[in-house]
């Protein structure tokens, strides 16, 4: 039986803190699944949490790349340290039993940073993707490729990956699956929207995760500190309502921005003017 896992990996002291309440977030959505650290700092407190801690042979600011070719599972999902699991996401090792590499789509495409070439344009229906979760499945060529990933990164010492990936993947003969949003879920606000006929968020990502960032008036450490306990609340019965993440359920959730004095006035006001625009054309 082939072995899996989750891997996080934190170069420097500023990132283990917030590595660590990832994999605490791990281990409350699923228990089973063992999570490892690979990082250049000894001794971290609250490291205990991770099943194996493994030290860095490179201290850079891309330590994803050589955690998942020195990975000891046979299928890996890497993660960035500045994310909060909701929900079971191990389906999507069973993904990797039929693909080479997971990635989700970053939803953010227009943004300059998604705008950026490595070499050629590429089409956007082939769409930029986040490198906050990659999963694998390990093999000399997915090996291979992700070596020479990181090799070009040095070499030509770019300071993202994510142009360089997708155009590499674009002219690959690996097997690529694109992953639903919400399993690398980054524009939290889009939730204020989902209802219960919508797939609920299984992983938020964000920066303001970041324990170094605890000195800024926006910093957050909680999912309820990154959204509100208003949102933090809908999440949670979004999950309630996911019929794949609580079989037989029959809760029916409405969007937030739908609820409430504020909701029922908007709501009010959008069909008062759709109205408007009915008995003009009619």
């Amino acid at each position: 039986m082939s072995s899996q896992g989750f891997v996080i990996a934190a170069s420097g002291e500023q990132y283990i803190e917030t590595a660590v309440d990832a994999a605490i977030s791990l281990k409350a959505a699923m228990p089973d699944e063992p999570v490892d650290l690979f990082t250049d700092v000894e001794g971290a407190p609250g490291s205990e949490v991770f099943d194996q801690i493994h030290m860095l042979d490179k201290s850079w600011f891309r330590p994803k790349f050589e955690s998942l070719v020195r990975s000891r599972f046979d299928k890996t999902v890497y993660l960035d340290a500045d994310v909060r699991c909701l929900a079971d996401m191990s389906d999507i090792f069973t993904v990797l039993d039929r693909f080479d590499i997971a990635m989700v789509h970053d939803p953010l495409r227009n943004s300059q940073h998604a705008q950026r070439v490595w070499k050629t344009p590429l089409p956007n229906a082939f769409p930029h993707l986040n490198g906050g979760l990659v999963g694998i499945r390990t093999s000399e060529q997915v090996l291979d490729f992700l070596r020479d990933v990181q090799e070009t990164i040095i070499a030509e010492d770019l300071k993202s990956d994510q142009a360089l990936i997708r155009e590499k993947l674009f002219y690959s003969d690996l097997r690529l699956a694109v992953l639903p949003p919400e399993y690398n879920f980054l524009d939290y606000r889009q939730a204020e929207m989902f209802g219960f006929l919508h797939s609920a968020p299984r992983l938020l990502h964000h920066y303001k995760f970041h324990s170094r960032h605890d000195k800024r008036l926006d910093s957050a450490r909680s999912v309820a500190g990154l959204v509100g306990p208003d949102l933090e609340r809908h999440l949670n019965d979004l999950i309630q309502a996911d019929a794949q993440l609580t079989p037989g359920t029959a809760k029916k959730v409405r969007p937030l921005v739908d609820k409430g004095f504020l909701g029922k006035l908007r709501k009010l006001i959008m069909g008062l003017k759709k109205g408007i625009v009915r008995l003009r054309r009619s």
